[in-house]
C-alpha cells in the first residue's frame, strides 16, 4: 500500500512508536488516526496522519471514543473521592437513597465501578427523552432488581455504568459529570473533551464504517454475544439504538445530543494523553490524581468469566481497566480504557508515562493496531 505521510513531532528514543502507527496505515486498514504520549509530564510523541469524509486529518479532529469514556468518568469520580465527597466503599444508597430498592441497599460505590452490582441493561424502556432529561434513566435503574446479588458476580455494564457513576457523582457533588469533567477536569488542563458534540463542528470527524471482522472465531463470538438479550439490550440501551450498527449510530445527532459518560466522550488524543498525564504526575501544574488513589485503583476487582458475555481476559480495578491478556498496555501498574473501534487511553504510574490512539477507523476483529502502538512504547522505556 501507498505510505501515508507522517506529521507531528517524536522525541528522541520514541522512534519505533511513529514506525507502528506508520504500519497500522500500511498494513491495518488505519485511514485517520493520531497517537499521543507523554512522560514525566510533556509530550514526546504527538504524530497523526489520514483523512475522512470531513478532509485532511489534523490533530484537534475530534471522533467519538465510546468507552473510553469510561476512563474518564472515572477519573472524575475518583477526583471526587480524593477530595473527601465520596467513600468508594460506602454503599451508593449513602449519596442515592432511592438505589436501595430490591436489595442493593448494601451495594458499594465501588462495586458500582467495578460492574459488580447487576443493572446490566435497562429493563423498563427508556426513550431519547429520558436520556437529555437524566433523572428518568438513573430513576428507571435505581428501582430495577440486579440480576445477581451485588458483589458476586460481575458483567460489563456497557452503557448503564454511565448513569449509575454518574448519578453517585451528580448525588455527592452537584454535578453530573459533564460539569465536573469541565470545570475540574477540561478547563484547568485546556482539554478540547466533552460527552456528546454538534455533528456539525468544524474540529469533529464522523466515524467510518466499521472495517471487516476477518476472525470466524471472532465473528461467532460477537454473535453469540449480541444474540444475548441482556448483553444487546446493553448495547443498545434497551433497543434505543441498533446495536449491530452503533459506529454508525456515533455519528448522529441521536447519540451526540445526550449525555452519556459511558459511551459518547468526544475529543482527541492530544487531550485524552494530557488527561492520563495528570493523573500520575503534574501537567503544568495541574495534576489530577493522587498515587495512593491510583494504585488503590489499580486493585484487580473484576475479571475472568463474567454473568454473562464472553470471558475477554479484560480486568478491571475500580473503573479502570487494568493490564490483562485482552488489553496490556504497557505492562503491570497500566490503567485506562479502550474504546469500540479501537481507541485507546492509559497512563503507568511508576513511568509517569501516558498513551492516547485515536482512530476515525473502528478496526474489525483482530485488531491490534493499539497494541501494536502500546508495544513499541513499551520497548522505548
Amino acid at each position: 500500500m501507498t505510505a501515508v505521510p507522517v506529521e507531528g513531532h517524536v522525541s528522541s528514543g520514541f522512534a519505533p512508536i511513529a514506525d507502528a502507527f506508520a504500519d497500522n496505515f500500511r498494513h491495518h486498514g488505519d485511514t485517520a488516526a493520531s497517537c499521543v504520549v507523554y512522560a514525566q509530564g510533556e509530550p514526546v510523541v504527538d504524530i497523526w496522519a489520514g483523512q475522512t469524509a470531513r478532509g485532511a486529518w489534523t490533530p484537534d479532529a475530534r471522533t467519538v471514543m465510546f468507552s473510553v469514556s469510561k476512563g474518564v468518568t472515572t477519573v472524575c469520580l475518583l477526583m471526587a473521592a480524593e477530595r473527601g465527597l465520596i467513600d468508594l466503599d460506602a454503599p451508593v444508597a449513602k449519596y442515592w437513597p432511592e438505589f436501595a430498592e430490591n436489595g442493593k441497599e448494601a451495594t458499594t460505590v465501588r462495586q458500582l465501578l467495578a460492574h459488580q452490582v447487576g443493572l446490566v441493561a435497562p429493563e423498563a424502556d427508556v426513550t431519547l427523552e429520558d436520556l437529555r432529561a437524566w433523572e428518568p434513566v438513573a430513576d428507571k435503574l435505581a428501582r430495577q432488581a440486579p440480576a445477581w446479588v451485588p458483589g458476586t458476580a460481575y458483567a460489563y455494564h456497557a452503557l448503564t455504568f454511565g448513569w449509575l457513576a454518574g448519578e453517585v457523582l451528580r448525588r455527592a457533588t452537584g454535578l453530573r459529570p459533564s460539569q465536573w469533567l469541565r470545570e475540574h477536569v477540561a478547563d484547568p488542563l485546556n482539554l478540547t473533551m466533552t460527552y456528546g458534540a454538534d455533528p456539525e463542528s468544524a474540529d469533529f470527524h464522523p466515524l467510518s464504517d466499521p472495517l471487516p471482522i476477518t476472525d470466524p472465531e471472532s465473528a461467532a463470538m460477537m454473535a453469540t454475544a449480541l444474540a444475548a438479550p441482556m448483553v444487546e439490550r446493553s448495547v443498545s440501551l434497551g433497543g434505543l439504538f441498533d446495536a449491530a450498527r452503533i459506529a454508525q449510530v456515533a455519528n448522529t445527532e441521536a447519540w451526540l445530543s445526550v449525555e452519556i459518560p459511558a459511551g459518547n466522550l468526544v475529543t482527541d488524543a492530544r487531550s485524552l494523553a494530557r488527561l492520563y498525564a495528570a493523573t500520575v504526575g503534574e501537567v503544568d501544574g495541574v495534576r489530577l490524581l493522587g498515587p495512593d488513589v491510583v494504585r488503590d485503583a489499580l486493585v484487580v476487582r473484576s475479571e475472568g468469566r463474567p454473568f454473562v458475555g464472553p470471558d475477554t481476559g479484560s480486568g478491571w480495578g475500580t473503573g479502570f481497566m487494568t493490564s490483562s491478556t485482552h488489553r496490556p498496555m504497557i505492562g503491570p501498574g497500566s490503567f485506562g480504557h479502550d474504546g469500540l473501534g479501537g481507541c485507546l487511553g492509559f497512563a503507568h504510574l511508576e513511568s509517569e508515562t501516558a498513551f492516547a490512539y485515536q482512530t476515525a477507523q473502528p478496526g474489525g476483529l483482530p485488531d491490534d493496531r493499539a497494541d501494536a502502538l502500546s508495544r513499541a512504547l513499551r520497548a522505548c522505556l
